[in-house]
């Protein structure tokens, strides 16, 4: 019997591989003639480069430039190739753990080190990108990355901006003369499960500028800005992007890559099943293990488990659910996909016992779901269902 396990991380607690690797060990305990197959998960952030080469790189190599952290900073970096695919994990130069606390401030941060990232590939013949743009440290509408494409913003007097947030309301004209010119034969795919738009009270800057360092005063600056950039852009494109959904992720690079390089929103975890063939690896699967650290009703909303089930419907391939809590709300999963949900924690406990204790609590769990599934199928074996 062959299983793929494909938990996502246990936020705090335990990373998507020391889920799989729990949830493996008692899987060859209980089905010790199984095949296991593990697949870490990621939704186009930190991580997502990891997940997507795996333990055996799935094809891809390697790519490590030189490139720049969010303060603009020297720092090496890498993306993943694949023929002419290339796949860009934005935490890699212009995340928010590469700088300190007290270095966070989204009026400074630049998205300039992610753009070398796209002008590297572009330029060695990479035709299809796609971009992973999770936990971003930056508010700068995407400028700094297409700086580095070779977009030029300038002020009122022509004098060229660089690619900071407090420098977004001082644009006054986009000058694509020296863009790279290879970016109209690129096909863009952005790896976001964001729907903020880029500007109001769900826009980029008030959403995430705090988790950046924003203060009050800061995000109000910023969000007047971001909405003349967002003008701006609009007349560059000829069209509005006010509604448009998605375009408010990475502190408004979801709107840069949209705009310049027309970049097509996708579902983080469908691109990761995709990239991974998952559902080539269906047709010779019987049973999917998935999880995260809480189960709810935005699990339905194009998540992980989501995401996971839905492929695995299509193939009539049960899907088994092991989290580290459920909530309300979740019996729609079922009509989705799920077979089956169990939560590691099923008694009246503190969260930092969970949290400390999250290996113990998940062994147990994928104990009780494996034995009860051993138990149908034994049932089945000998007649008796």
């Amino acid at each position: 019997m062959k299983f793929i396990i494909a938990s996502d991380s246990f936020k705090g607690s335990l990373s998507s591989n020391q889920v799989n690797n729990i949830i493996e060990s008692k899987v060859k305990e209980i089905f010790p003639k199984s095949f296991c197959e593990k697949m870490l998960i990621a939704d186009g952030g930190e991580g997502t480069l990891e997940a997507i080469y795996g333990e055996s790189g799935n094809g891809y190599d390697k790519i490590v430039i030189d490139t720049v952290n969010p303060l603009g900073k020297k720092i090496d970096g890498y993306y993943l190739r694949k023929g002419n695919i290339a796949v860009i994990e934005m935490a890699q130069a212009s995340g928010l753990t590469l700088i300190d606390e007290k270095e966070k401030n989204p009026m400074i941060t630049t998205s300039f080190g992610t753009g070398i990232f796209i002008k590297h590939a572009i330029e060695n013949g990479c035709t299809k990108i796609y971009i992973g743009i999770g936990g971003s440290a930056t508010n700068d509408g995407g400028i700094g990355a297409m700086i580095a494409l070779g977009y030029r913003f300038l002020d009122s007097e022509g004098n060229e901006l660089s690619g900071i947030g407090e420098n977004l309301e001082k644009i006054a004209t986009i000058d694509d003369t020296f863009a790279i010119k290879e970016i109209s034969e690129v096909e863009t795919i952005v790896m976001c499960d964001v729907t903020n738009t880029l500007t109001g009270e769900k826009g980029a800057t008030y959403v995430y500028g705090p988790q950046k360092g924003g203060t009050e005063e800061k995000l109000e600056k910023l969000e007047k800005g971001m909405i003349s950039y967002r003008k701006i852009l609009e007349e560059y494109l000829g069209h509005s992007i006010e509604e448009i959904e998605g375009l408010g992720a990475a502190g408004g690079l979801g709107a840069a890559l949209y705009g310049f390089l027309n970049g097509k929103m996708q579902s983080g975890i469908d691109v990761l099943l995709e990239l991974n063939n998952f559902e080539e690896k269906l047709d010779s699967t019987d049973i999917v293990i998935t999880g995260e650290g809480k189960t709810d009703y935005q699990s339905a909303c194009g998540k992980v488990i989501y995401g996971i089930a839905r492929k695995c419907k299509k193939y009539n391939v049960p899907v088994l659910v092991i989290s580290g809590s459920l909530g309300e709300e979740i019996n729609q999963l079922y009509s989705m996909g799920v077979s089956g949900m169990e939560a590691s924690v099923c008694n009246i406990i503190s969260l930092n016992n969970a949290m400390d204790n999250a290996e113990k609590y998940l062994c147990y769990a994928a104990e009780r779901v494996l034995r009860v599934l051993k138990t149908g199928m034994e049932l089945v074996q000998n007649e008796k269902i």
